[in-house]
């Protein structure tokens, strides 16, 4: 047997086994995409509180597999929500910026491709109802407030001073954000209700005080903000209230 006849059956076995191979991975790679799931469809954005409450429909083709979740996912930010329906909230927002969101589905054989983008939304603060003199919530005075704010007005040489009905409006700076806080009016407009309180507060109160005027001008009753500092409670706004 020649060098020739010999060889050609190994160079067969050769060229068989890279078909294989090749096939097989063209195989195993069309069989790997067309499992995946399609895009979700209609992705509808509706503007939260720094957040969004997305909702979508269920992809044309889940693919091979059943679908196992979607995540939908914020542009600008990266922020996502997970979930195995077809609507999921969003949260970690910055209010007063606009966002538009995608959404991918996923199955046992990875993530599909991301939706087209929905709507564009903007978050914003949801504002309560401004507090009256009849609904304002109220709670007895501490006597640090009442002593920081009795000596506010009587360096202004506004005396004597009367807290009214020994009560105070109680504001948590700990749950807003601080700065000038706003209510919602019953026309809908928003009205601050409370001065400026500095970043370094851990709490806040509105006091409602009246005192003698001197001279003798300009309205007996004030609403005070004070503020407890790292120092103590602080006078930090005057005439602010609902």
């Amino acid at each position: 047997m020649s060098e020739t006849n010999w060889q050609r059956p190994a160079a067969i076995s050769a060229i068989l086994i890279v078909l294989v191979v090749v096939v097989g991975g063209l195989i195993y790679s069309l069989r790997t995409t067309t499992s995946l799931p399609s895009a979700p469809e209609s992705v509808h954005a509706t503007a939260g509180d720094a957040s969004a409450i997305l909702s979508w429909s269920s992809p044309s083709s889940g693919g091979a597999a059943a679908i196992e979740s979607y995540t939908a996912t914020s542009q600008p930010g990266d922020r996502t929500c997970s979930t195995a329906t077809t609507s999921c909230t969003v949260k970690g927002l910055t209010n007063g910026t606009s966002y538009t969101f995608t959404v991918v589905a996923k199955n046992a054989a990875g993530n599909g491709p991301a939706s087209s983008e929905s709507n564009a939304v903007t978050p914003v603060a949801v504002l309560s109802a401004c507090w009256s003199l009849d609904t304002s919530p109220t709670a007895p005075l501490a006597p640090a407030v009442r002593a920081v704010v009795t000596q506010y007005y009587a360096t202004k040489h506004l005396g004597p001073v009367t807290f009214n009905k020994n009560q105070e409006w109680v504001l948590n700076v700990a749950q807003q954000s601080k700065g000038v806080h706003y209510c919602k009016n019953p026309d809908g407009g928003k009205s601050g209700y409370v001065g400026s309180v500095p970043a370094s507060a851990t709490a806040a109160v509105m006091v409602e005080a009246t005192h003698k005027p001197y001279p003798v001008t300009g309205s007996p009753t004030h609403f005070v903000t004070v503020a407890k500092m790292p120092t103590g409670w602080k006078v930090v706004a005057e005439g602010t209230g609902p």
